[in-house]
């Protein structure tokens, strides 16, 4: 079986988010690494959310991890998916189907 790549989870955020009445930009900045690729822009509590896409079983580099760790300092929410149940239940805490997010933040 092939491997599952970022692009169609990625792909898949960005279906679940137009499947719930989200806004899902992408988002790169040139002259900042370690940038979350997509932003999330919900109608709910959550407002505007940051989300890292990666492969299955993959996790955020280091320079991402500080990047995301400093975000989250000034308020942020940053969520990392790496499946499509991990968008899944992503869609469901931002749409207030659950109490807590199973999605994983890096730290």
């Amino acid at each position: 079986m092939a491997e599952i790549r970022e692009n169609p989870i990625e792909r898949h955020l960005l279906t679940q988010c137009r499947a719930h009445g989200f806004l899902c930009l992408k988002f790169i900045s040139p002259a900042r690494g370690g940038i979350p690729d997509r932003i999330v822009v919900t109608s709910g509590t959550h407002g505007t959310v940051f989300v890292e896409v990666k492969r299955p079983g993959e996790e955020p580099d280091p320079r991402q991890r500080a990047t995301h760790a400093k975000m989250r300092r000034f308020g942020a929410e940053v969520y990392v998916v790496n499946s499509y149940t991990a968008v899944e239940h992503l869609m469901q805490y931002l749409s207030g189907a659950s109490n807590a997010a199973q999605t994983k933040q890096s730290a």
